[in-house]
């Protein structure tokens, strides 16, 4: 997992630059505040007031298309104070979830789900304060939200079947960011758990996103010691006691060329009499991140010892016999 490639340093560069736009746009904004707003004597005025009568005030005489820039810059600019504080807010959030949200991986992956809602609700506030900005009637808006919101539920069960999974996903202690799990067959690694959907990445940075809703059944392998095995063939004339003291003599040689193993190997038996080979059975314990590299180094170990001892390994024969009487 440690190769795989982080993309969150780009999206942090960019959020990084447009805020600094924006704080450059907002500080402007309240130092040249009435040359932006006055709509008379400012540098965007659509208006002046009446040589015979000052408190009338008359169109000024324009092309449209310069009135039409002239009206929107100062909402451009509006727009552009909301975002900042939006980004502020949001930076200034997510840093005292993280505070909050640190150590274990429970308190982690409860910290990304509120910190993922809490997203949702300063977006939302977002949007009807930039509508608000180009002069939208906002308490309108709001007012038939409830109605909205009904008729958009009836049409979005599943979405919130994934948000009240996840939510419980995470109260219950049985997902958590970290995890390595199969979902489905996919195993990979617990990279986020949102209000929505998880999201897995594999050894190879392979994301995978499946809904919270979907998540019926699936395997946690972090929460103990995981029990790689592996299967040796040694030929069928090989003495099997042979086998059995050879690999007791050379148990401890066998541990040391395996760094990823917890604990000593275990030699269980004949597993398959195959075509052609004994297949023998070894397994030992490994922590869940080092499960594919503890079984290579197994299969690699005690191949290096069986062959050290004059133990070979058999490859796939036929044997052919012919009819004599032929």
């Amino acid at each position: 997992m440690e190769n795989t490639p982080k993309k969150g340093s780009k999206t942090f560069t960019v959020g990084l630059i447009l805020l600094v736009i924006f704080a450059a746009i907002t500080v402007l904004s309240f130092v040249f505040y009435n040359q932006i707003n006055d709509t008379v004597d400012g540098w965007f005025a659509l208006y002046e007031r009446d040589p015979q009568n000052p408190d009338v005030l008359i169109p000024l005489t324009m092309s449209p298309l310069l009135k039409f820039i002239y009206s929107i810059i100062p909402k451009l600019i509006g727009t552009a104070q909301v975002l900042f504080i939006t980004l502020l807010v949001l930076y200034i959030v997510c840093s005292i979830m993280k505070a909050i949200f640190k150590g274990t991986p429970r308190k982690i992956t409860i910290g990304k789900l509120v910190n993922s809602i809490i997203k949702v609700v300063i977006w939302v506030v977002c949007v009807i304060a930039v509508l608000a900005v180009w002069g939208m009637n906002v308490g309108a808006l709001i007012a038939s939200a409830g109605v909205l919101t009904l008729v958009v539920g009836l049409g979005m069960q599943s979405l919130i079947a994934d948000v009240v999974a996840g939510i419980f996903l995470v109260c219950d202690g049985t997902l958590q960011v970290g995890d390595i799990v199969t979902i489905d067959g996919w195993r990979g690694t617990v990279q986020e758990i949102g209000i929505r959907n998880t999201k897995l990445i594999n050894y190879s940075g392979d994301i995978r996103v499946a809904n919270n809703s979907t998540i019926k059944i699936f395997v946690n392998q972090s929460r103990e010691d995981s029990y790689p095995t592996v299967l040796v063939g040694i030929p069928y004339e090989e003495n099997l006691q042979k086998v059995k003291d050879v690999f007791e003599a050379n148990k401890a040689k066998i541990r040391a060329m395996c760094p990823s193993l917890i604990s000593d190997i275990d030699f269980n038996g004949v597993e398959e009499l195959a075509d052609s080979s004994v297949n023998l059975h070894f397994g030992a314990k490994c922590n869940e991140n080092d499960f594919f590299a503890a079984q290579r180094q197994m299969r690699g170990a005690i191949k290096t010892v069986f062959e050290e001892n004059g133990i070979s390994v058999p490859f796939p024969q036929v044997d052919v016999h012919m009819d004599q009487k032929k």
